[in-house]
Formats: structure tokens, C-alpha cells, sequence
């Protein structure tokens, strides 16, 4: 027989919740949290974000995870001391452990405000979070829940500049390639200026303190015999922590500047689509300090701090509220967004035993500040 908490995790990922659909998770949720897990003022809002409090006082700590996954759906199972699952790593397990760990805090009278935030469309463009910012969120510490592995916390993410360019050119028939410019192979000559340019900047050997770049998308042509009249690529920009998204976006305007002051260049546009700057913990918070005592209480180890190359919403949520943050959740990031998505279940056990004594210790170092 299944305990609560490992039937909690297998029916959050029994519902299938993309980015946008997470509505029914939402209200497992909120019906989970009101009726059998102690919280209170548990609210759903009109994105599907789930938020719920236990305790009251200081200090106040918010918990959050998202509710939403990668599409794909995969179906649950549990196999050879695992379950499995879209979102078992990324990011349910962590989200679960956080929820049931304050739920065994929910009527303590020492432990400060927990306040729970499931949001939605972090694998997307971060609706759930920006709108929780908008509304008003009250804590001093926040934890992310992530898969960070029960030995690790994540401390540091790259910041990410993320830009659409588009160009267009008359089309003409392929037959007669020199009657007009090739929307495609001129747009991809602005490509390689930026890779180049990033490239030379490369910190070597060290892909967390360098900036990154990438082609993600490229859309052009209309048919096998015309030549391509418009073209749009998208470029995915990485940019470590000793770097600021302006100061990159200022670059990439340099390069695109000498293309658009050739006056036999065609014309073409750049757009923002993303800009997320990173973001590194404090390592001498309270909030680090009570999750590192707390890995070495329940695992007996000291962690390894973590930086990401990746993004994640502790960049918005710490660049807006100027709070100390880290990230912490069980589960082997490389299975993320993977056919092979799991997480072993006595790890997913153990992660709640270390959030309810992170709790306890961060009431214990802020007692009397």
C-alpha cells in the first residue's frame, strides 16, 4: 500500500498540466491544501496559480514550485523503487515536498509564514510568477523547488536575452538567384557576427562565467524554386553573472548597427522576446545557511552549492523582490523533459524531511533579528 505522500505525488502526475493547462491540477491542489494538508486562505487565481498559507509571524518564507511540464504526456508508474511521470523530476516531486513538508509545520507556532506558491507556465514565458509579483508577494527568504539532487542547491542561474530578427527581400525565381538578395543567407550572416562575437568573449573551460549563444529557430522560403523573401530567426542568449542583459543587448545592437548602416544590406528588424537577468544567492543568507544545516542534519553530508547555465523563475522573483533565494527539490536534472522522467522515491521522502528542518532551522538563525 502506498503511503499519503507517494499517492499525493502519483496523482499530481497522473494530471497532465502543459504549460497553459494547468487548471485541473490546480484545483487537485487547492483541494488538497484546504481540506486534508492544514493550509488556509488556499486561492486559485485566473492563471491557474495555487497559493496557501501555514503559520503565522516572522519569518516569513515563501515555498514555490510550478505546476505546469514540458508537452508530452507519459504515463505514471512506479518500478523498482522509482516513480514516473511527466514532471517526476521537473518540477512535481520538489513542488509535493514542499507542500507536504509544510504541511506537517501547519500548526506549529514557532516556524514564522510558510506561504506555498504553485505556479504556472514556467516552461513557458513565466505568466504564474510575473502575475504573483504583480499581485503582491509577502516573505523575506524564498526556497524554488527544482531538481537539484538531495546533496546540492542550486545558488546561482545565467540570465537570458532572447531576440527575433527578421528580414525580408523581394522573391524571385531561383533560376535568376542575382535579380535579389537571399532573405536567408543575408539574415544568417547577422548570426554568425553575434556566435562570433560571443565566441571571442568565451571564458574557457568555464561555461557558467561565459555567454552563450544559440540559433533556435529559422523560418524562410515559400517555395522549392523562389528564392527566400523573408526570413526570421530567433537567437537564444545565455549571459552569466558578471554580466547584465543591457550590457549584452548593447553588443548585439553594435553588431546589428554596422549591418543597417550598409546601405546594400536589405532592411531587416530585431525584437525582444525574453530578457531575464541572472542571479546569484547570497552565501552567507539565513535561507542558504538553514537548508545547508538542514542537508547535513537528515543526510548527514555537507552540500555542493550549484551553478546553472540554465534559467529559472528564482532570477524574476530575486531581481524583483531583492530577497535571499536558492533552489532545492530531489530528482536528477539530466532526466528532465525526458521519456525517462522519474524520480526514486525514498529521494523524493527524504527531500520533504529536508524542507520541514530547512523550515526549522531558518526560524531558529532569524529567533531575535
Amino acid at each position: 500500500m502506498l503511503s499519503y505522500e507517494v499517492s499525493f505525488l502519483s496523482e499530481m502526475l497522473r494530471i497532465y498540466s502543459p504549460s497553459r493547462a494547468e487548471h485541473e491540477l490546480a484545483l487537485f491542489l487547492k483541494d488538497a491544501m484546504s481540506k486534508d494538508l492544514g493550509f488556509r486562505n488556499v486561492v486559485v487565481d485566473e492563471v491557474n496559480n495555487v497559493v496557501g498559507e501555514v503559520g503565522s509571524g516572522s519569518p516569513k518564507l515563501l515555498l514555490c514550485g510550478h505546476l505546469d511540464t514540458v508537452p508530452g504526456y507519459q504515463p505514471t508508474r512506479i518500478s523498482k523503487g522509482f516513480i514516473y511521470g511527466r514532471g517526476a523530476c521537473d518540477a512535481k516531486s520538489p513542488l509535493a515536498a514542499m507542500i507536504l513538508a509544510a504541511s506537517k509545520l501547519a500548526y506549529r507556532q514557532d516556524v514564522g509564514k510558510i506561504t506555498v506558491a504553485a505556479v504556472s507556465d514556467e516552461e513557458g514565458n513565466s505568466l504564474g510568477l510575473k502575475t504573483l509579483l504583480k499581485r503582491g508577494v509577502d516573505a523575506e527568504y524564498a526556497i524554488f523547488g527544482e531538481p537539484s539532487g538531495l546533496d546540492g542547491i542550486t545558488v546561482g542561474y545565467k540570465g537570458r536575452l532572447a531576440l527575433k530578427l527578421v528580414c525580408e527581400t523581394p522573391s524571385v525565381h531561383a533560376s535568376a538567384p542575382w535579380m535579389s538578395e537571399n532573405a536567408v543567407e543575408r539574415l544568417l550572416e547577422v548570426w554568425q557576427a553575434i556566435k562570433a562575437l560571443f565566441a571571442e568573449k568565451s571564458v574557457d573551460g568555464d561555461r557558467y562565467r561565459s555567454i552563450t549563444s544559440c540559433l533556435t529557430k529559422i523560418r524562410g522560403g515559400s517555395s522549392h524554386n523562389v528564392t527566400p523573401g523573408r526570413c526570421s530567426i530567433t537567437v537564444d542568449i545565455r549571459v552569466p553573472p558578471n554580466y547584465t542583459t543591457a550590457q549584452v543587448l548593447n553588443d548585439v545592437k553594435g553588431i546589428v548597427g554596422r549591418f543597417e548602416r550598409d546601405l546594400s544590406f536589405p532592411k531587416f528588424e530585431m525584437q525582444i522576446l525574453d530578457q531575464t537577468e541572472p542571479f546569484e544567492a547570497d552565501r552567507n543568507s539565513p535561507i542558504l545557511r538553514a537548508l545547508v544545516r538542514a542537508i547535513l542534519k537528515v543526510r548527514g553530508r555537507r552540500p555542493l552549492l550549484i551553478n546553472k547555465t540554465g534559467t529559472g523563475d528564482m532570477n524574476t522573483l530575486g531581481t524583483a523582490l531583492k530577497i535571499p533565494a536558492v533552489t532545492y527539490g530531489p530528482g536528477n536534472p539530466h532526466l528532465s523533459h525526458t521519456r525517462k522522467e522519474g524520480v526514486e522515491i525514498k529521494e523524493f521522502l527524504q527531500s520533504i524531511d529536508v524542507f520541514q528542518a530547512a523550515i526549522l532551522e531558518l526560524a531558529n538563525l532569524t529567533r531575535g533579528q
